[in-house]
């Protein structure tokens, strides 16, 4: 049985290998591998069919985000998340374009305080990053838990993108951690079975 923070040192050990892995593609290849992962995400049916879609804003070296978010304002009720580094949670906000976006703390961008909160589960999907991913659902993200706490609250598919390299055959998983249901890659989708 693993120890919590044998967990902890093994987690921050691969998060460490492939986020170098992440940061050594070439612009014109983490291009071509985003294209080809937002077009497996939007032919999803689950995609098609959800109107109230949460979708994080992605960072430099994540799978870009924000074209999809762009395009899909007129069509989809588009929720992102703001940080509250205090309370180590997100809070769900609905926006309408643009305007209702600013760069935050940390050169983060996030939704203007102005703009509408929503209850975790009204979301219909949500895109949750992170680091690592195996094919039981479990991720590795950046340490803080945000996500894995937001999880909890929601109610709908929870749907990842990923480079095939950030996939290991097992992640230890702890009680806290929540899986996800569908890992998109630029070579497959995965549905994960909860059974």
């Amino acid at each position: 049985m693993f120890r919590k923070d044998n967990i902890k040192n093994i987690k921050a050990g691969i998060r460490e290998e492939i986020s170098r892995k992440r940061r050594y593609l070439t612009i014109k290849e983490k291009k071509e591998l985003d294209k080809t992962i937002i077009e497996k995400l939007l032919k999803l049916p689950e995609w098609k069919k959800a109107k109230n879609i949460f979708i994080y804003i992605a960072h430099k070296y994540e799978i870009q985000t924000i074209e999809l978010i762009e395009q899909n304002l007129k069509e989809k009720n588009i929720i992102i998340p703001k940080t509250h580094l205090r309370f180590h949670a997100l809070s769900l906000h609905k926006i309408k374009s643009e305007d209702d976006i600013i760069n935050g703390r940390y050169n983060l961008i996030e939704p203007k305080p102005a703009t509408q909160m929503i209850d975790p589960e009204k979301v219909d999907l949500a895109v949750i990053p992170g680091m690592v991913f195996d094919l039981n659902g479990y991720r590795i993200g950046y340490g803080k838990g945000y996500y894995d706490k937001l999880n909890k609250h929601l109610k709908c598919k929870k749907i990842s993108l990923a480079y095939s390299f950030q996939i290991i055959d097992n992640i230890p998983a702890e009680k806290h951690d929540q899986p996800i249901d569908i890992l998109i890659t630029e070579k497959q989708i995965h549905r994960i079975s909860q059974a």
